[in-house]
This record gives structure tokens, C-alpha cells and sequence, in this order.
């Protein structure tokens, strides 16, 4: 397993999509501020907090760009054995494939907890630039440090309800397929994150869960839960199982 993930290492050493989406995770932090600065210079005497621009980051990393970025980052690895059609010398050393996938979706975890620690410290640089040329209320680490625990739940949120589209991308053996349905899984996020029913939408009801407001739907708990993690395991076992049925031509 250890050799696997060195492998995944190496590969994605010599690609562009590490750092692609590393510079995709500082998207919404540089909008966060520059919506600040606009904001500023509209109205100077608006109150702008260091709580305000992550709580506004979060929303955006969970229910809009960082569910289309995860989803890219998710098909690339799952399909990137088809596009460049190594999976049949792959699979000639001693691997199984139950260990291949286990393999991906480790890496897939730790990239997305990468990319969520980015966007955290790319929204306290910014904050700080920010805070010197400008001030920004309530700038604190202790600020920094609350959110740093939010967006690390986030990222594991973020990791199990994208497990669908890794299945997406070894269905297709392509990008298109998992990000299209990305993109419809992200307007479905704008739709209901204003909703109640968003509770019952696992990629809404996740943002829900980190801010808390489950309880203020209506809706219970364990069943909000519940359907977060029938997404999780159909996009694990469908993976797994798809993967070991497949006859690799």
C-alpha cells in the first residue's frame, strides 16, 4: 500500500494538476477578498471581519467551487490510468486490485485535505495583506484557529460525498461524465443551501453540519447522517466493485 501511494506521489510529481489545483483552491479566497476590498471602498464604514471572510469561504469551498474542484481532482486520479493507458502494466506487478482503488482514494483524501488547509491559509494571508493596508475588524489567530478545526471537518465531508464521482470516472474511464455531474450536484447546492430540504441533499446537509443549523430544518440527525453516509458507501463499493468486475482490455 505504502509503495501504491509512493507511486501516486511520483505521478503526480511530474504533473501540472497538483499545482492547477492548488492555484484552483486560492480562488475563493482571493474573491473573499476582493469582494472585501470592493466593499471597503463602496462603503467605508462596513464592518469586516476575519469570522465574516472565512464563514463566507466556507460556504463557497462547500457548496460551490470546491465541490467542482474536488470532483475534477477525483476524476483525474480515478480515470488517469485509462487516458494514459498504463493500467494494464499496473496491474502485471503484484498489486490487487482492492488495494489499487483503497490506494486511489487515500490519495484522493489526502489531496483534498491539502487543498482544504490551502484555502485556510490562503484566506489568513489574505486577511492579513488585508488587515495591514486596510485593518480588518477582529483579525485574530484565535479566529484562524476556530475555522482551521471547521474546514478540516469540511474536508472530510467533502471527501466522503465525492466518492460518487471517483465511481463516475472509472464508469466513463473520463473527466466528463463526473464533472458535469459535479456541476449539476453544485447548482443543486445553490438551490437548497437557503432551503430546509438542503438538510436532506448530502452536499448541502454537510455544510449544514458544519454550521450547525441541522436542527433548525426540522429534520433529525441520524437521518441527515444517514444519507450522507449512503452516498459515502455507494461511491466506495460501487468503485471497488466495478473496478474488480472490469475486464481490462
Amino acid at each position: 500500500m505504502v509503495n501504491l501511494l509512493y507511486i501516486e506521489l511520483l505521478k503526480l510529481k511530474r504533473s501540472k494538476m497538483l499545482l492547477i489545483s492548488f492555484l484552483g483552491a486560492l480562488v475563493t479566497p482571493s474573491m473573499m477578498i476582493a469582494a472585501a476590498v470592493k466593499m471597503h471602498y463602496s462603503d467605508p464604514d462596513a464592518v469586516i471581519t476575519l469570522f465574516r471572510l472565512y464563514d463566507d469561504s466556507l460556504l463557497y469551498i462547500m457548496c460551490l467551487f470546491g465541490t467542482i474542484v474536488h470532483a475534477v481532482v477525483a476524476a483525474y486520479l480515478f480515470s488517469r490510468e485509462y487516458s494514459e493507458k498504463t493500467l494494464k502494466v499496473i496491474l502485471t506487478v503484484p498489486v490487487t486490485r482492492s488495494a489499487f482503488i483503497i490506494s486511489k482514494f487515500i490519495m484522493l483524501f489526502l489531496w483534498i485535505m491539502a487543498l482544504t488547509l490551502v484555502s485556510w491559509a490562503g484566506i489568513y494571508a489574505l486577511a492579513a495583506a488585508f488587515h495591514a493596508i486596510f485593518g480588518l475588524s477582529e483579525f485574530s489567530a484565535a479566529v484562524a484557529a476556530e475555522f482551521f478545526g471547521k474546514m478540516a471537518a469540511a474536508g472530510v465531508l467533502m471527501f466522503l460525498t465525492i466518492s460518487p464521482f471517483a465511481f463516475l470516472a472509472l464508469w466513463s474511464k473520463g473527466l466528463v461524465v463526473p464533472i458535469i455531474s459535479a456541476a449539476a450536484v453544485a447548482m443543486g447546492n445553490v438551490m437548497l443551501t437557503n432551503e430546509d430540504l438542503g438538510a436532506l441533499y448530502p452536499w448541502a446537509s454537510s455544510y449544514f453540519l458544519i454550521k450547525g443549523e441541522i436542527s433548525s430544518t426540522g429534520y433529525p440527525y441520524p437521518l441527515v447522517i444517514s444519507l450522507i453516509a449512503i452516498v459515502s458507501i455507494f461511491g466506495f463499493i460501487a468503485s471497488g466493485y466495478y473496478f474488480s468486475k472490469e475486464d481490462i482490455q
